[in-house]
């Protein structure tokens, strides 16, 4: 199995067809701490053979720098639906984060372990707002 592609976006929905809606950002500006994230995406398509198609399970892990846990692992399954005649598989999994509360400003990553092997990983960073408001790339967080 591998990943086609993986990001952060502000919302996203995986059907047939992904649809997502502010893709891309790594970084977060908060004005104060902790700083409270409303809500964001983490998105991955996963291509894999058709011998390989089917019932996944996942876990997404949210980590600071030392390995720790930001919020509980988010865990669950998704389907890498076999295609009649065709020789690979294509999976999509958007994971919606909510109220997510980051506790210093400092650099996190989002972790995607599929069938207990890790397929990616995706560096999010929390900065102090500036004082003029957000730069292009970051993303502004709600105060708490």
């Amino acid at each position: 199995m591998e990943v086609d592609f993986a990001f952060i976006c502000d919302y996203a929905h995986a059907g047939q067809k992904l649809s997502a809606i502010g893709i891309g950002f790594n970084t977060i500006a908060a004005r104060q701490l902790p700083a409270v994230h409303p809500q964001f995406h983490m998105v991955a398509q996963l291509r894999a053979s058709v011998a390989e198609a089917g019932q996944k399970d996942f876990t997404i892990r949210l980590i600071d720098a030392d390995g720790k846990d930001v919020v509980p692992a988010i865990s669950g399954k998704f389907n890498v639906p076999r295609v009649e005649g065709a020789t690979e598989a294509t999976g999509r999994l958007a994971v919606a984060f909510n109220n997510t509360r980051f506790p210093a400003y400092a650099h996190y990553s989002l972790h995607l372990v599929v069938q207990g092997t890790e397929m990616v990983r995706i560096p999010l960073r929390v900065v102090a707002a500036p004082a003029s408001g957000n730069h292009h790339g970051q993303k502004g967080s709600q105060d708490s």
